[in-house]
């Protein structure tokens, strides 16, 4: 690794980290970018007013990937929709979900026009371009909102993702990949800045604008990194990402089938609310801190198999089976207990 570029990476941190400060102090003196402490959402875990725009100091830190031209600013420019979407939904809360999803398509479409970023190759089998098209578009926007939808928890969210960037750096020097590598790099050091403030005392919230963006980085560079190299499996991109990738659908179906309400409709019935609720007691820097090792567990399984098409689709469905059966029990068991959750 050129490791001249480490200085780039800490110049994304410290424009993360000043751009973090900047608006926590300008929020509280001027009353703006507050998240309602008293909204009655379903999502709403805070006691007090906090800033809801952590997603603008690793969007504007993030631009420093453009060092690299040919990849890193076509990237930016693909991101600056999905951006939008969320950063004018914490602005002005007045975007409905549909046309949110419509502006993240955008962003889909901008970065497999602009850098082929097509699933094409899934290890047991290769589909035509056209369906690739397809499952690319769905691919960006579950990921985008399972990032998402694991927000709500200090660091949870942010956490979960730097883990992840954390695995794509380890495997590109592994593998040599010296962009991907720098790529991820930028990425890190972007949600590093945030995650000072964030964790363990929120205070700074993702927001869905950083949301949003740290779902379409790794849409972007899970596919990529494993487009670029050969040796690495397309199932040691889905391994990496399990956690967010069953969360969205685990939930979008059974919010269809079992509740018949919109996908989109928010509700608290996540595996980590239901862990925040019956194993830390509503201790909210704990919650993610108990999630943590599980992710961490599962990437580094993909380190592990990076090559190995099987032995990574069995890890895949280990987590399926594990994350399901907990789910099960503590439904289940709020149930029992005649708990009402929105």
């Amino acid at each position: 690794m050129d490791y001249s570029l480490v200085i780039y990476a800490v110049g994304a941190f410290l424009v993360s980290t000043l751009t973090q400060y900047l608006v926590i102090d300008l929020s509280h003196k001027r009353g703006i970018f507050i998240d309602d402490h008293t909204s009655d959402l379903p999502q709403k875990l805070h006691n007090e007013p906090t800033p809801r725009i952590g997603g603008l100091g690793i969007f504007i830190a993030c631009v420093f990937m453009t060092k690299d031209l040919e990849l890193g600013l076509k990237i930016i420019l693909c991101l600056i929709p999905a951006f939008l979407a969320g950063f004018l939904e914490d602005l002005f809360a007045k975007i409905s979900p549909l046309r949110r999803l419509l502006i993240m398509s955008i962003s889909a479409v901008m970065a497999i026009y602009l850098i082929d970023a097509v699933v094409l190759d899934f290890g047991f089998i290769v589909v035509p371009y056209w369906l690739g098209v397809f499952i690319s578009i769905i691919a960006f926007l579950g990921l985008i909102n399972g990032t998402n939808l694991i927000d709500g928890f200090n660091g949870l969210s942010s956490g979960v993702c730097f883990l992840i960037f954390t695995t794509y750096f380890v495997i590109s020097l592994r593998v040599g990949d010296q962009t991907m590598a720098y790529i991820s790099l930028i990425c890190m050091a972007s949600i590093l800045g945030f995650i000072l403030f964030n964790f363990p005392f929120g205070k700074i919230f993702l927001g869905d604008g950083g949301a949003y963006s740290l779902g379409f980085m790794l849409a972007v560079l899970s596919i990529m990194i494993v487009k670029r190299n050969h040796d690495i499996s397309p199932w040691f991109a889905l391994v990496c990402l399990i956690y967010p990738v069953w969360e969205v659908i685990f939930s979008f179906s059974r919010r269809m089938i079992i509740h018949r309400l919109s996908p989109l409709h928010p509700d608290s019935k996540h595996v980590h609310q239901l862990v925040f609720r019956n194993i830390t007691k509503h201790n909210n820097p704990l919650t993610s801190l108990l999630i943590f090792p599980f992710v961490l567990l599962f990437n580094l399984l993909a380190i592990l198999f990076y090559n190995s098409s099987f032995s990574l689709f069995i890890i895949s469905l280990i987590f399926v089976s594990f994350y399901t059966i907990f789910y099960l029990i503590y439904s289940r068991k709020e149930t029992k207990n005649g708990l009402k959750i929105d």
